[in-house]
């Protein structure tokens, strides 16, 4: 009788992080895949961008690498915002989060 494996795969889900504008330029990459336990939070993410690409610390993200500028936002999925009251919320398994600088300009 075979013995039952027990699979593991929500010890972790993945994410997507897409730069877009300035971060693209800054990042000098299109997207990054990230990897996190379901109770890391999209101030986790933001840390662990800040981590791999530093050229967006002091201009995307906040210097204390735990918040984006005022002016950046994660759209999830392109459809919704994530809130800066969200930001302690847990990111869903495939969520797509593109990174956008919101410029005004006149």
């Amino acid at each position: 009788m075979k013995k039952k494996v027990k699979i593991t795969g929500m010890d972790t889900i993945q994410v997507t992080v897409e730069f877009s504008g300035l971060s693209r330029i800054l990042a000098k990459a299109n997207e990054m895949q990230i990897s996190l336990s379901p109770k890391q939070t999209y101030v986790d993410v933001i840390r662990m961008v800040a981590e791999k690409y530093p050229s967006l610390v002091g201009d995307v993200i906040d210097p204390s690498k735990s918040v984006l500028f005022p002016s950046n936002v994660f759209s999830r999925d392109g459809k919704t915002v994530v809130l800066p009251e969200q930001m302690n919320d847990s990111p869903r398994d495939g969520e797509v989060l593109i990174l956008l600088s919101l410029l005004a300009g006149g």
